[in-house]
Formats: structure tokens, sequence, C-alpha cells
């Protein structure tokens, strides 16, 4: 009964780790691609062609 009331010792947590530059620029490409993407997509609708 004792060992189920027991707190469980909190393991020290690290820092805050910053992602690696190359994550970084290529979330931001790959955002430009989709936003490209859709901006393609909306003028091909715009323009009559479904």
């Amino acid at each position: 009964m004792e060992t189920e009331n027991k707190i469980p010792e909190e393991q020290p947590q690290e820092g805050y780790v910053p992602r690696p530059a190359w994550q970084v620029w290529a979330a931001r490409l790959g955002l430009v691609l989709a936003i490209a993407f859709v901006a393609a997509q909306v003028l091909q609708i715009a323009g009559g062609g479904l």
C-alpha cells in the first residue's frame, strides 16, 4: 500500500535547446513553398480554370 502513495522523484529537465539552423531554414522554405502553391491555386481558380 505504501508504494502506491509514493510521489515519483522529478528528474532534472534540460533547459531550452534551440533547433539547428538547417531545420529553421527548411521550415521557412517549406512555408514559402506552401504559400506559393496556395496562391497559384487561387489564381488558377480565379482565372476560370478548374
